[in-house]
């Protein structure tokens, strides 16, 4: 039964943000810690996710923007790290708890002011934003939010913004999978639960695509949301 799940959550999250441009980590990150352990899962998402990731930056290499990846990047490889110690250091209802006030946040975040609030895209910004997707990179495999903003303001163009968000996680996805490889939390069981990530992600990549003018962007991000919020709030009570 945990292949399975492993497969629909994979499925799920690439079928999301094939349709909408949004959210497979925090899909996978939604449902993988309620059926194998949280630093499990994060690795899982961090390695099916690199594929995906690695498949838009190639297509949209010609529109990367450099100067933009360097600073976001240094916070980055910093602040990582930090997430990743607690994550090593934390009991597994703490860090149930944790992603489960994420959620309800993000929830709440992409919902009522994503399409409201803006950001000035300078130096400093950048390595906020490169500090906050650290630490919950290394936390919690979820550390797309603040980038997402950070280059919806800096790029001019959707080719621009895509291409240089991904090359950021390329660069940042690859670092901490290195971290945990040293750390000693990569085992074979991971890279099997990997494996069958990666036929769910392509799977619901296909089947997503397939459907993507058929289907509302915005209604289905509600329902992403509510799910997150539903999944959020019961990580919470539960641990």
């Amino acid at each position: 039964m945990t292949a399975l799940y492993i497969l629909l959550a994979a499925f799920a999250g690439s079928f999301i943000q094939s349709a909408s441009g949004f959210g497979y980590a925090i899909v996978v990150m939604s449902i993988l810690p309620l059926f194998i352990p949280f630093q499990a899962a994060s690795i899982v998402e961090v390695l099916s996710a690199l594929a995906m990731v690695l498949w838009i930056a190639v297509k949209y290499r010609h529109h990367i923007n450099w100067k933009l990846l360097w600073w976001p990047l240094v916070a980055n490889s910093v602040f990582s790290l930090a997430g990743i110690w607690f994550q090593d250091a934390g009991t597994e209802t703490l860090l149930r708890r944790i992603l489960g006030v994420t959620l309800v946040v993000l929830s709440i975040y992409f919902i009522f002011f994503s399409s409201r609030l803006t950001i000035r895209a300078n130096l400093w910004t950048g390595l906020a934003a490169g500090a906050i997707s650290g630490v919950c990179g290394g936390l919690m495999s979820i550390g797309g939010p603040p980038m997402v903003a950070y280059y919806l303001a800096a790029t001019r163009s959707k080719e621009e913004y895509a291409a240089t968000l991904q090359t950021y996680f390329i660069f940042s996805t690859v670092y901490i999978f290195a971290a945990h490889v040293v750390m000693g939390h990569v085992t074979g069981q991971i890279l099997t639960w990997s494996a069958l990530a990666l036929v769910g992600l392509a799977a619901g990549t296909f089947c997503g695509l397939k459907l993507f003018d058929r289907l509302s962007a915005e209604g289905l991000k509600k329902v992403v949301c509510g799910f997150m919020a539903i999944v959020g709030c019961y990580l919470v009570i539960t641990g």
